[in-house]
């Protein structure tokens, strides 16, 4: 949650209502910017319409097991008819222009299934496409946390990806939920200078830290072969996609 957007609108927030999560930190820090808590399930169908009916604009951050869960939501925004904006939870790869190893490939279908019945709903809408998560995959890709003196590339290390700061993501969302230039389009946050390769990323690491990192090269038949058993987010990093015709906030 950003400080500054509480301080600008009214701002609530649903949580499970397990102990555990009540008590982590994250949820003590909300209750200090003045963010109205709300506990309760997803599928408690008549709990959300009640909730949804005391905001207007909607961002759901639910993780990669739960996506389909936000069919729940969408039912919801419907009946409670009040919702001027919903952003679903995506924040990756564009997944109407892009395919990908199966694994990742369902997942993006998953998107796309929530996307379609946003659609189909009549609900306000802005679906964010954040490329790659630029902390996540730099601690992935790189282990800099752990002076490791060895590094992976996958296949060549040649394939760009667009590597985006969590917070930058997050700042550029809130604006964008209520921003009239983005009602019912897609936005992709794909800044120039972010765009970025495997091997640019460990010279990059290489030059700052004065290290020289011997490089393992993972090539992409082996790759391709293991990806039932590899990491759903190295397969989405992987991908070489195209993007055509795409509204960008860079």
């Amino acid at each position: 949650m950003l400080p500054w957007a509480t301080q600008l609108t009214p701002t609530s927030a649903l949580s499970n209502p397990a102990p555990i999560i009540q008590s982590w930190p994250c949820s003590r820090n909300l209750n200090q910017m003045g963010v109205t808590i709300f506990q309760g399930e997803l599928d408690d169908h008549e709990m959300l319409v009640s909730v949804l009916k005391q905001v207007d604009v909607v961002i759901s951050t639910l993780a990669v097991p739960q996506y389909l869960e936000q069919l729940h939501i969408i039912s919801a925004i419907k009946e409670a008819g009040n919702i001027k904006r919903f952003v679903p939870s995506e924040f990756g790869n564009e997944v109407d222009r892009v395919r990908a190893l199966p694994p990742f490939q369902a997942n993006l279908d998953k998107k796309m299934k929530v996307r379609r019945d946003t659609e189909a709903a009549g609900i306000p809408f802005t679906f964010v496409s954040a490329n790659s998560l630029a902390a996540y995959f730099v601690d992935f890709l790189l282990h800099p946390h752990d002076k490791v003196g060895e590094v992976t590339l996958y296949g060549s290390g040649e394939a760009k990806a667009v590597l985006n700061y969590e917070k930058d993501v997050a700042v550029y969302t809130v604006k964008a939920a209520t921003d009239a230039r983005v009602a019912n389009r897609v936005i992709i946050y794909r800044p120039h200078k972010n765009i970025v390769t495997q091997l640019e990323l460990v010279s990059s690491w290489e030059k700052k830290t004065g290290r020289t990192l011997k490089r393992t090269h993972i090539p992409e038949e082996e790759i391709i072969k293991h990806t039932e058993s590899i990491n759903l987010h190295v397969t989405s990093f992987l991908q070489l996609t195209e993007k055509e015709g795409e509204a960008r906030y860079n």
